[in-house]
């Protein structure tokens, strides 16, 4: 056949099949709608059942397109019954569904081709303008055709990732640190023997061991329990509270969860009290973005990436009960509804160029902990009283009257776990265990109504206030404070009583007990998971619920605040290994012992991703510069990642975007338009084919990367005025000061100090991609602008010559060069100027910083190849991580890390370094280099600085083997993960990251 006829046919039939595709993609929603009719299994899936409400239907119109609008189809479910066409549906549709071209259609439309709706977002082989619960349920109703309405077994011999040996004996236990040589006092621990505890493993805690192997064993386990009683009392809300203020409606929703969730004692718990009614509980949120796991209902259980377990029954409720209450109430679509699905929300959906945090959560802050264990909830719950009875305003009475509400009902929770306590020690078959039960009682019936007396009273104190933050916000971030220096003085009072009853023998009891109670309370944060569908495996791999806990650095007075159970923290963090509570330390060159900053690097290497560590005086400087009183600037905690939040005075919501430098960089390089999005979306700033200076190019990235600020902080606003009117916070403002006060929310800036935080991921591959643009196309006229746009387009296929140019003689961020220095210099100083040009919501600032989460990876998924010769589709850099080619040494990566001007970097930064020690290396020559790195590092100024101690060996090898491997420990961008359970791209991207030997 001739090649010239051969390609005319398949141009024809390629033809007939797109005219066909619209017949095409009808006929399979009407088969859908079919075996919905004829299938009991399926037709429930188009009714639904709200709590105390009448059954109904699940009623929505989608319209499906084609990019160029030639193939359109349209799908209508009402009253239970299912109508489908082809061209524009009869009615406007909820949501519209594009896909690129007709081939994607047909694919999309085959068996079970819609299901994975997300990953088809997430690869940009569609997009949607509108409710994007609706597009959820569908994927739900096209999943159940696919299985027959059955969920979808766990294929055969694939074990859970938490299978492992039953026996508790056998846990590992990790080799412990060496004795420390100087004199405790010298450490900042005078009541300690030995501060790095050398002679103690996990070994020597049996009940510690058995909590360790519970929770690495247990598999995750979606809870309903908290969705059901929200939605329960949030349907009534809306019908008989609708005249009400929202804080007072959120205070009545939240007060039902409380006293009506179950009080869960565990086997072996020290503490009292659950996240969820499992072991291991995975809390959906409806009201947030709970509805993004609708369509894997049926298959949650048996996707590859952390797999969580659901019943059929709690499957079904989240289905017909639950999520159906939430479909035009979430925050999200109030958000697009109210302000007609502004242009800034459409582009926050297509998840290229900023990811919106406030869709989900405002969860990144840092309660008032030490006002709790000093006055308890009981006192805070009465000056609300006082204050209502006096305020004038009627919303200021709301308010005050929403935080007696909340309060109320945590105490109530508390008795109820101690009546479950008393209960259970009455039918406990082991006698120590049923001595311990009342104890248990004992300090729930104190804490938190009161103030705490002891250390146990102290964290089951913070215990249930915190547990009961997460009823009440998204589990995303939501962190725990200085626990060391909280904690400090209950430590001391527990030995001083231990001293004087019982001498030396009852002191080392009394410490051994401290690390006990301090492993168990840092267990008790692990019994909870976000809600991640199978996408987010994608976008945050591996991340669990990223809460704080913060050590070290100064007091309020300036005074080092290293103790005694800052190294109680660090032995629990070294003997438990844990990806999650994500253990932050800051440390004052000035002010903190050196052997903390030792200590510090020795459990980072025990555990080989953690603690991360913080140059206190930069943190606290920058803080200052953003009008932080100094003693307030020298309170402040990590939250979720790396920021800084002053604890308790500050609703800072530090993680409110993850923001993409990247994509206004490949705008720039095509006049506003973005490749993979093909669409305009920017503003038109010209060819750079004829542009004849730098400086015009760099023009045209920073107004394409202004433009993309304002678009990302006008989103952010109006998500957060969805908060306002959906879901203040009345228990969370209770525990901020500021609130009580100015009788408001935080979420209305009620807080002393109010501002947003946001995430700049990519800044060393733009400047990477400008110093190859500057250095070749303008400095030395080497490459034209033509040809480098061609090159990018053909991802420098057949351009090999000029991608090894790049590679070999380009200078890059990281090098000393004086061009990438002076391009990242700039481009900090424009990103500080921009974001501090806007004012939030709540009348507070922006606050820029340098760290990425896992979205490096995920941003890196959806960009072209860019002028620094990365190919398309790879990670970008991690945080302000310079590239692994790059190719400078550590020491000189360090200095120029450091010598960006910190202060315009108030949300902090994270700096990744992969080390891995030599075969000759000893524990005390890696742990002299690692504290030698940083403190030198922290001498020149730089911010913060997390180690990786693992060679990339042994990262292939737990590829490979990842049964072998899984405790392997890894810290990706601000969070820690194992790292059996990333996704291929990310542990790719660790293995790839330059190794400093």
């Amino acid at each position: 056949m001739p090649v010239a006829f051969a390609a005319a046919l398949s141009s024809a039939l390629g033809g007939l099949a797109d005219s066909l595709t619209p017949h095409a993609a009808a006929l399979a929603l009407r088969a859908m709608g079919l075996s919905c009719r004829l299938r009991p299994a399926l037709r429930e899936r188009l009714s639904v059942r709200p709590p105390g409400g009448e059954p109904g239907s699940f009623d929505a119109v989608i319209q499906f397109t084609t990019r160029d609008r030639r193939s359109r189809a349209w799908v209508r479910f009402a009253g239970g019954r299912t109508k489908a066409g082809t061209g524009d549906a009869p009615v406007p549709p909820d949501v519209t569904v594009t896909l690129r071209d007709e081939r994607y259609m047909r694919r999309f439309f085959a068996p079970s081709g819609g299901a994975d709706l997300f990953g088809w977002l997430l690869d940009n082989h569609l997009s949607f303008d509108g409710n994007l619960a609706v597009l959820a349920k569908f994927g739900l109703i096209a999943s159940a055709v696919a299985l027959g309405g059955r969920p979808r077994p766990r294929p055969a011999g694939k074990p859970w990732p938490t299978d492992g040996d039953p026996d508790w004996r056998r846990l590992r236990a990790r080799p412990p640190g060496r004795p420390c040589v100087v004199p405790p006092r010298d450490a900042g621990a005078p009541l300690l023997d030995d501060p790095a505890f050398a002679s103690m493993t996990l070994d020597d805690f049996p009940r510690i061991k058995r909590l360790l192997h519970r929770h690495l064993t247990t598999r995750p386990r979606i809870c309903i329990e908290r969705a059901r009683l929200w939605t329960e009392v949030a349907v009534r809300e809306r019908r008989d509270g609708s005249g009400d203020p929202p804080v007072l409606r959120q205070a009545r929703t939240f007060a039902h969860v409380l006293r009506n969730r179950r009080a869960v004692i565990l086997d072996d718990d020290l503490l009292a009290g659950t996240t969820t009614s499992h072991p291991v509980g995975v809390i959906v949120f409806p009201e947030m973005g709970g509805t993004a796991i609708w369509p894997e209902l049926l298959t949650v259980g048996a996707r590859d990436l952390n797999p969580y377990e659901i019943s059929d029954d709690d499957a079904r409720a989240l289905d017909r009960e639950i999520f159906p209450c939430w479909l035009r109430e979430n925050v999200r679509e109030w958000a697009r509804a109210a302000f007609g699905n502004p242009e800034c929300l459409r582009l926050d959906e297509r998840w290229v160029l900023y990811f919106l945090w406030k869709n989900h959560a405002v969860s990144h802050t840092i309660a008032d902990m030490p006002s709790v264990l000093s006055r308890g909830l009981g006192a805070i719950a009465a000056e609300a009283r006082e204050r209502e009875a006096r305020a004038a305003d009627p919303a200021r009475r709301a308010f005050h009257r929403s935080v007696v509400i909340c309060i109320e009902a945590v105490l109530d929770y508390a008795r109820r776990l101690a009546e479950e306590a008393e209960a259970a020690a009455r039918t406990e078959g082991d006698a120590a265990r049923r001595a311990d039960l009342p104890e248990m009682a004992r300090v729930c019936r104190k804490v938190p109504a009161g103030p705490a007396g002891t250390l146990r009273e102290a964290l089951n104190s913070i215990w249930i206030c915190f547990l009961s933050l997460h009823q009440e916000n998204m589990n995303a971030g939501l962190s725990i404070g200085r626990l060391d220096a909280w904690l400090q003085p209950y430590f001391e009072a527990d030995v001083r009583r231990a001293e004087a009853a019982g001498g030396l023998d009852a002191r080392t009891r009394a410490v051994r007990e401290a690390i006990e109670t301090t492993c168990a309370f840092m267990l008790k944060a692990t019994d909870h998971l976000p809600l991640t569908p199978d996408v987010g495996n994608r976008l945050f791999g591996g991340s669990s619920s990223d809460q704080v806990i913060t050590l070290g650095g100064v007091r309020p007075d300036g005074e080092s605040a290293v103790c005694d159970m800052t190294y109680v923290f660090l032995k629990a963090t070294e003997m438990l290994g844990l990806r999650d509570p994500n253990m932050n330390a800051r440390c004052h060159p000035d002010r903190n012992p050196d052997y903390y900053l030792r200590r510090l690097c020795e459990v980072n290497l025990l555990t080989r991703a953690t603690p991360s560590i913080h140059n206190d005086q930069a943190v606290i400087a920058a803080l200052e510069r953003q009008g932080f009183a100094t003693e307030d600037a020298r309170d402040w905690g990590a939250t979720g990642c790396v920021e800084p939040t002053v604890c308790g005075r500050h609703m800072g919501h530090t993680n409110s975007m993850m923001f993409s430098m990247v994509a206004p960089l490949e705008m720039a390089l095509r006049d506003g338009r973005h490749p993979l999005l093909e669409e305009q979306v920017g503003p038109r700033t010209g060819d750079p084919r004829t542009f004849l200076r730098w400086e015009e190019f760099l023009d045209a990235y920073e107004r394409q990367l202004g433009w993309l600020i304002d678009r990302a902080a006008e989103a952010n606003d109006l998500l957060g005025r969805a908060h306002q009117a959906l879901h203040p916070t009345p228990f969370l403002s209770a525990l901020v000061a500021g609130t009580a006060e100015s009788g408001r929310d935080v979420i209305d800036g009620g807080a002393r100090y109010n501002s947003s935080g946001v995430a700049m991921v990519g800044l060393a591959d733009v400047v990477d991609s400008l110093s190859a643009v500057r250095t070749l196309v303008y400095d030395r006229r080497t490459v034209a602008m033509e040809r480098l746009l061609d090159a990018l387009d053909a991802d420098f296929a057949g351009h090999e010559a000029l991608h090894a140019e790049i590679a070999g003689r380009v200078p890059r961020f990281g090098s000393g060069d004086p061009v990438p220095t002076a391009i990242a210099a700039d481009l900090v100083d424009f990103v500080f100027e921009n974001w501090q040009a806007h004012r939030n919501y709540r009348g507070g600032r922006y606050l820029p910083g340098y760290w990425s989460m896992s979205n490096h990876v995920a941003f890196g998924l959806l960009t072209g190849a860019l002028p620094s010769g990365r190919r398309r589709g790879k990670p970008f850099t991690p945080g302000l991580t310079p590239s692994p080619a790059c190719g400078a040494p550590l020491t000189e990566q360090i200095r120029q890390v450091a010598a960006l001007d910190t202060e315009k970097i108030p949300n902090n930064i994270a700096f990744n370094v992969k080390l891995a020690p030599g075969g000759d290396d000893t524990h005390e020559r890696i742990v002299d280099r690692m504290a030698a790195y940083a403190r030198t590092y922290f001498d020149l100024g730089g911010m913060q600085l997390q180690f990786n101690v693992v060679s990339t060996e042994t990262l292939r090898r737990a590829m490979e083997h990842p049964e072998e491997h899984r405790d392997l420990l890894v810290r990706i961008s601000g969070y820690n993960a194992y790292f059996v359970e990333l996704n291929r791209d990310l542990q790719l991207e660790l293995v790839e990251r330059a190794e400093h030997r």
